[in-house]
């Protein structure tokens, strides 16, 4: 679990350290205004939606030939690494025509698609115990985090001297070293991790495709956690950079913001973890998103006092421990609650399908604020005035304390817990061995009492065939009544 965890220091080296940096990168080191790094990240939008598909089908094609979904991340580990470095080397090398800059971006995001979506499917591998996984969740966001330290104390001041001082060489050694640490990182991930990745031919397949059932609740559901995960909680770290330097009025503060932060989500990280044994995922996402939009009011409530910043953004990394963490378990999770229903596993076509709303909402993002600082007259490097700063802090505190609102009353129609996770574990591979699943399921659940009765969404358990059985499994609440 902790081999294969330690990947997420690698991938959040890379892609966390380009969502907080790159539109700063675009606009005070490259100079290009806010509307054209809007369009860039809009055409980057586009490109996720094709190259997380297009890894997902590479992936199913390697696993039918028997080339799990190790290989296909030791496949692309350098390229992604080289096209990273190749971005933040582009200022020193003089590289600033937009299409230049968007291949690069491109380039980049496309590689990393073909290393994230084998990755991230594996964890359906690693364990099948719904306990397990949120460990493992907590693993992967421990590992994420110690690389957001990285991030903090290297990446992100180093792109803020570039854009004051124009220290470009630095910017261009730092994203080397990042890119070559992401590659070793990854190489050395997928050969630690033992040999359980999804490879064997097409019986390991067990009808997994891309074409995932759109229309079910659980799939839904998840998709609609995904845009929110993606678009609104990141943009607190998007905007550091500017309401550190803009609306604070100390860039120097920064990094310690970041790096508040960061120990705020190890707090977190070692909490969730643990609490994650006891207590269903879900009940501990709603928790976290409570948190973190507690610790945005406070920040929101700090503006002129710089302790009071610190612990706030401290607080509100506990609670976004919780946010980016613990979807990954409920996916992994949904993936045997659509198996159940459809007869068909869907573990790689379901985990891009998450990856692309997450990646694509979370560049729609970064456009969205782009567009919006160049709508009210942001020039950089300048002292903004009050409606600038405004935006600022609606763009940094507002849009993520909304999503989290959002979040709490989604989570609300996911209510498959350990116990029940493991019940339907159990009915499946009934299934599997040719049992009658929705008779060893009922009598499950006829031991429980209460809520237990019922399966993630309050539907009443009758003896029926096994469509009746499955409309149970994490149904809307809607279907309570």
């Amino acid at each position: 679990m902790l081999a294969y965890s330690s990947g997420n220091f690698g991938k959040a080296l890379v892609f966390s350290g380009a969502d907080l940096t790159i539109l700063f990168l675009l606009t005070d080191v490259l100079g290009l205004s806010g509307a054209r790094a809007a369009g860039l990240m809009l055409f980057a939008v586009m490109g996720d939606l094709v190259f997380d598909l297009a890894a997902a089908r590479m992936v199913l094609r390697g696993r039918a030939a028997g080339r799990g979904y190790r290989w296909m991340v030791a496949l692309a580990a350098v390229p992604c690494g080289a096209a990273f470095a190749l971005i933040y080397a582009m200022p020193a090398l003089g590289l600033h025509w937009p299409w230049m800059l968007a291949a690069a971006i491109l380039i980049f995001r496309g590689a990393y698609a073909v290393v994230d979506v084998p990755h991230n499917a594996l964890m359906a591998r690693v364990s099948r115990d719904s306990r397990a996984r949120g460990r493992v969740s907590g693993y992967r966001l421990f590992f994420s985090t110690a690389s957001a330290l990285l991030i903090a104390a290297v990446l992100t001041p180093t792109v803020q001297q570039a854009g004051r001082a124009g220290q470009f060489d630095a910017l261009a050694v730092t994203g080397i070293a990042v890119g070559a640490a992401f590659a070793v990182t990854m190489l050395l991930c997928v050969w630690a991790s033992g040999r359980r990745d999804g490879g064997g031919g097409a019986d390991a397949l067990r009808g997994d495709r891309i074409a995932v059932p759109l229309r079910d609740p659980m799939v839904l559901g998840m998709g609609a956690l995904a845009l929110l995960t993606g678009f609104a909680m990141p943009c607190f770290g998007r905007m550091l950079i500017y309401l550190g330097g803009y609306v604070v009025g100390r860039p120097a503060s920064v990094p310690a913001l970041l790096g508040a932060m960061t120990a705020g989500q190890f707090v977190g990280v070692i909490a969730f973890t643990a609490l994650s044994h006891r207590f269903d995922k879900a009940r501990l996402l709603v928790v976290g998103h409570a948190v973190s939009a507690g610790g945005l009011l406070c920040f929101a409530l700090s503006l002129a006092w710089p302790p009071g910043q610190l612990a706030s953004a401290a607080l509100a990394g506990v609670g976004f421990a919780s946010v980016f963490m613990l979807p990954w378990g409920l996916l992994a999770d949904a993936v045997d609650v659509v198996e159940w229903r459809h007869d068909r596993r869907f573990e790689t076509g379901l985990f891009a399908f998450y990856l692309v709303l997450v990646k694509a909402s979370g560049a729609a993002s970064t456009a969205m604020i782009g567009w919006v600082l160049y709508r009210i007259g942001y020039v950089p490097d300048t002292v903004q005035p009050p409606v600038v700063r405004a935006a600022m802090v609606a763009l940094g505190l507002g849009v993520p304390m909304a999503g989290a609102m959002l979040a709490i009353w989604l989570l609300r129609h996911f209510t498959l817990g350990h116990a029940r996770h493991a019940r339907l574990l159990s009915a499946l591979a009934r299934r599997q061995a040719g049992a009658d699943p929705v008779s060893g399921l009922k009598r499950g659940l006829d031991g429980s009492s209460g809520e237990g009765d019922t399966l993630a969404g309050g539907t009443a358990l009758s003896a029926q065939a096994r469509h009746s059985m499955s409309r149970s499994i994490a149904a809307p609440a809607a279907a309570r009544s």
